[in-house]
């Protein structure tokens, strides 16, 4: 059996490791990509330093970003693409398998989550959107969030997101531009982001924030009450283990609900009166965890990105599977450390 080389997790704390493993075979509904970029996330320094979702089942590839070349499709599969296409995708985490993952030179995705790259968009492009917007997305639209329609070309919802309201809490991570941006797709009323207003303030109003407050400010929580007063009922959180402010600033008469994509691990502080409850969700971005969503938002992703809609928010490049510099990226999500950009492994 051919083998490549492959990024693993050998052991929960430690280092990852090159190592070879067997080279995956399409099945049905699959297709097999030469992977040429694999973008890094905070998920990757999760799941080497917390074992998260991997109880049980090392060695693990890491790497759910990726891009490449179709080299095979899988016998019966149902697609429009080719060999030789250049694609994106998601990787199938119910499978269970490092056979989805893309820290090596070649992987299978499954053919209803993934789409061609778009004229005029690179493979970096594809690779930097994947699970840094599919996160918020799920999150925001999903239902195991806040379950709003999202109002797909063709579809009428009867929900008016003119006069809606969301606070969007970190919103100059790679998750949060996203979350503003697909907000803006949908038509949100007001679009509160909270951020590193120097940093981010001008990119984010682009993206459609309509308001940009600055997350270093002492009194964050009375400035975006001032502007939401008892009726916020949204929120979304892409960074903190501490949903504290996400929750406080939901309505004390109105029941209101967090969506976050990073599980509470401190402690809940003051959060107000909240007589009508609150709900603090944490959900995962997982294009086949709602298969039907799944595939409506595969389908239109690639329009999004050729109309202007969903723009890439940019990365930089680490040539080849180089364990040391990618455990370096890591070793930056682990410690709370900046990583401006998305980090793209080229293959």
């Amino acid at each position: 059996m051919a083998t490549q080389n492959a990024l693993m997790v050998e052991e929960v704390t430690k280092p990852i490791v090159l190592r070879q493993r067997p080279i995956p075979q399409p099945a049905e509904g699959e297709i097999q990509i030469k992977v040429t970029v694999c973008g890094l996330n905070p998920y990757d320094f999760r799941v080497r330093d917390w074992g998260l979702y991997v109880e049980g089942r090392l060695p693990v590839v890491l790497g759910n970003d990726i891009a490449g070349l179709v080299t095979k499709i899988g016998p019966n599969t149902t697609t429009d693409l080719k060999e030789g296409d250049h694609i994106f995708g998601q990787t199938n985490y119910l499978k269970q398998t490092s056979d989805q993952t893309g820290l090596q030179e070649y992987c299978l995705l499954d053919a209803y989550t993934v789409a061609k790259i778009p004229p005029n968009h690179s493979d970096d492009d594809g690779a930097s959107l994947v699970c840094n917007i599919i996160a918020p997305f799920w999150a925001i639209f999903g239902s195991h969030g806040l379950d709003l329609p999202f109002p797909f070309p063709g579809e009428k919802v009867s929900f008016d997101y003119s006069k809606a309201t969301i606070v969007i809490i970190g919103a100059g991570s790679n998750c949060g531009k996203y979350a503003v941006q697909v907000c803006a797709l949908a038509g949100f009323g007001n679009i509160i982001a909270t951020a590193d207003a120097s940093k981010h303030g001008e990119v984010l109003r682009e993206y459609g924030a309509t308001h940009v407050l600055d997350r270093h400010a002492k009194d964050i929580e009375a400035q975006i009450q001032n502007l939401v007063g008892d009726e916020l009922i949204y929120s979304f959180d892409a960074v903190n283990v501490d949903h504290t402010l996400g929750v406080s600033i939901l309505s004390n008469t109105k029941k209101g609900t967090l969506a976050c994509i990073v599980p509470k691990m401190a402690p809940m502080g003051e959060v107000g009166e909240k007589k009508a409850g609150f709900d603090d969700k944490f959900t995962q971005g997982q294009s086949h965890n709602q298969p039907e969503l799944g595939k409506k938002f595969w389908q239109c992703l690639p329009g999004w990105m050729e109309k202007g809609k969903i723009k890439s928010t940019g990365w930089d490049v680490l040539q080849g599977l180089d364990a040391d510099k990618v455990n370096e990226v890591l070793d930056r999500y682990r410690d709370g450390k900046e990583v401006k950009k998305q980090v793209h492994v080229h293959l």
